[in-house]
C-alpha cells in the first residue's frame, strides 16, 4: 500500500517538469530582464563531472549549425528527488547532499534541432536495471541489479544520467532536479490547472475528494491529484504517470492561452516559483542559457509536444518492471538521430497521432462553396472510410475558402481524425456542440484521405499523448 510519504514524493518529478515548462514558456515574456539576477540566484548548480563528462559550462545551449541554420538538438534528464533536503530544506550543495534520496519518475526530454517538436519519455521508477558503476566520495559504487530510482541514491544526479545513457545509448550532459517545496507555488502562480475525472474520487491517502467532471485545482488539490494512486486508474505507478503527463499538458495550455506572458507581475511570480526549486548542471543553471533556450522554443506548439512511457513488461512480482528493449530502441534512435517519433508514415509524410477510428465519429457535412452537390460527394467519401455521416446540407454561406471542422472540445480526439482525413486547415472549438462534428467544405478541399489509427490496445505500456489533448482520468 502506498504511503502518504510516497505520494508526496511522486509530486517532485512533476514539479521538475512544471518548473522547466513554466520557466521556458514564461521567460520569453516582456519585463523580466530586471529580475534576471534574482532568478539566477534562485537556481543551484552542482558539478556532476565525477560520473559524466559534461560539456563546458560556458558553452551556450543553443548552438546554431552554420550549415543548416538550425539549432542543435538538446536532450535533458528531468528528475524529481524524494530527498527532504534541498533549497529551503537543507540545500543541494553537492551530489553527497542527496544521500538517501531516490528519483521516483524520470523524464528524458528531447528538443528537436528545428525547435518545432519535443518528446518527453517517462522511465518508470521501479524498472529493474543493472545500476551503473558510479563514484561517490571518490569510491566506486553500483554495478549490481536494482531499481532505476536507486541511481540517484548511489551517486547523485550524475549517476541517474549515467543510468539513462546506459539504457539508451544517448550522450547526455544536462539535467534538472527539483525539490518538493515549490509545487503549490507554481500552480498557484498560474491561477490553477484544469483537470478532468471520469468518476468521483475520494482518496484518503492523497486527500483528493472531487466529483466527476472538470475542475480547476490549486494548491493542495493539485498536489493530491498527482499523488492519488490506489483510487484512480488501475492503481499502478504507470497509470499515475499518464495522469501526471495530462497535468503537464493542461499546464502548458493554461500558460500559453492565459495572460501570463503579458502580465509582468504574474510573470515574475511564476518565474520566481519555477526557479527557486531548481538544481541543475552549470549549463542549465545559467539563467541566460535558459532564456536563450526559451526564446528558441517560442514557436513550439502543444500539439508537437509528445509524451510517452518507455515500453515495459511486468516482472511477475506485482512490484517491478523491465524495459522492452525492442520497442524502446526506436524511441532512443529517434532522439539520437533527431528524427520524428512516432516515425513518419510509409510515404514519408508526417502524420498526427490519431486515436479515434472513423467508425466512432459522427459528422455533419456542410457545403461552404458555390459548387452544387459537393456535400453529398464528400459524405459518400466519408462513409467509405468508415465515418458515420448524420446530416448533409449547406453551410450558412458559400464563401468558405478553407475546409473547417467545428467540434466540442470534449471530442478533440475525434476532431483530430476528421481534420486529418479531410485535410481541414481550420478547426473551431464550439463548447456544448455535443458529440457530432461539423465538416464545412471549403474551396481548398481535395478528397478524404485514409487514416491510420494508433493502436494503443496492443501495447498498453507505450501510451502516446500530445500536449494539446484533453484527458479525463479514470
Amino acid at each position: 500500500m502506498a504511503s502518504a510519504g510516497s505520494g508526496r514524493r511522486v509530486g517532485r518529478v512533476l514539479l521538475t517538469m512544471l518548473s522547466v515548462i513554466v520557466l521556458l514558456v514564461t521567460v520569453v515574456g516582456a519585463g523580466v530582464s530586471v529580475v534576471m539576477g534574482q532568478l539566477q540566484g534562485n537556481i543551484t548548480a552542482i558539478d556532476v563531472s565525477e560520473n559524466i563528462d559534461p560539456k563546458s559550462a560556458a558553452e551556450p545551449l543553443n548552438i546554431v549549425n552554420e550549415e543548416t541554420g538550425t539549432y542543435e538538438p538538446l536532450t535533458v534528464v528531468l528528475m524529481g528527488s524524494d530527498t527532504r533536503e534541498g533549497k529551503g530544506n537543507g540545500g543541494f550543495g553537492s551530489a553527497e547532499d542527496i544521500g538517501g534520496a531516490r528519483s521516483d519518475t524520470t523524464i528524458v526530454m528531447h528538443i528537436s534541432g528545428d525547435r518545432q517538436s519535443a518528446i518527453g519519455v517517462s522511465i518508470p521508477r521501479d524498472t529493474i536495471i543493472t545500476l551503473p558503476n558510479c563514484k561517490k566520495d571518490g569510491k566506486k559504487v553500483g554495478g549490481y541489479s536494482g531499481r532505476f530510482n536507486q541511481a540517484i541514491e548511489l551517486g547523485g544526479p550524475g549517476c541517474t544520467i549515467k543510468a539513462v545513457e546506459q539504457m539508451s545509448g544517448l550522450d547526455i550532459s544536462n539535467f534538472m532536479l527539483v525539490d518538493f517545496r515549490g509545487f503549490k507555488r507554481i500552480v498557484e502562480a498560474v491561477g490553477g490547472v484544469e483537470i478532468c475525472l471520469k468518476e468521483p474520487v475520494d482518496d484518503p491517502l492523497s486527500g483528493l475528494k472531487l466529483d466527476k467532471g472538470k475542475h480547476v485545482v490549486n494548491g493542495e488539490e493539485a498536489l493530491a491529484f498527482v499523488r492519488a494512486r490506489k483510487t484512480l486508474g488501475d492503481g499502478s505507478d504507470t497509470s499515475r504517470i499518464r495522469r501526471q503527463q495530462a497535468f503537464l499538458s493542461s499546464l502548458i495550455r493554461k500558460v500559453l492561452s492565459s495572460g501570463t506572458l503579458l502580465n509582468p507581475a504574474q510573470l515574475i511570480g511564476v518565474l520566481d516559483a519555477a526557479t527557486e526549486s531548481l538544481t541543475a548542471d552549470p549549463q542549465m543553471a545559467d539563467i541566460n542559457n535558459l532564456k536563450d533556450l526559451a526564446l528558441s522554443l517560442k514557436d513550439l506548439k502543444p500539439a508537437n509536444l509528445t509524451f510517452t512511457t518507455l515500453p515495459w513488461t511486468p516482472n511477475g512480482d506485482n512490484a517491478t518492471v523491465s524495459i522492452n528493449p525492442e520497442k524502446a530502441k526506436p524511441i532512443w534512435d529517434a532522439m539520437k538521430n533527431d528524427t520524428p517519433w512516432p516515425p513518419k508514415s510509409a510515404d514519408g509524410t508526417e502524420t498526427p497521432l490519431l486515436k479515434t477510428p472513423p467508425e466512432n465519429i459522427r459528422v455533419n457535412v456542410l457545403n461552404g462553396t458555390p459548387t452544387s452537390g459537393l456535400a453529398k460527394k464528400v459524405a459518400k467519401q466519408l462513409r467509405k472510410k468508415g465515418f458515420v455521416v448524420e446530416e448533409v446540407g449547406n453551410a450558412e454561406t458559400t464563401d468558405y475558402t478553407a475546409t473547417t471542422v467545428q467540434y466540442d472540445p470534449k471530442w478533440d480526439q475525434s476532431a483530430k481524425t476528421l481534420i486529418y482525413a479531410a485535410g481541414a486547415t481550420v478547426d473551431e472549438k464550439v463548447k456544448k456542440q455535443g458529440g457530432v462534428l461539423n465538416l464545412i467544405i471549403g474551396t481548398d478541399f481535395t478528397s478524404i484521405k485514409d487514416v491510420e489509427i494508433l493502436d494503443i490496445t496492443q501495447d498498453y505500456t507505450a501510451q502516446v499523448n500530445t500536449g494539446d489533448e484533453n484527458y479525463c482520468a479514470a
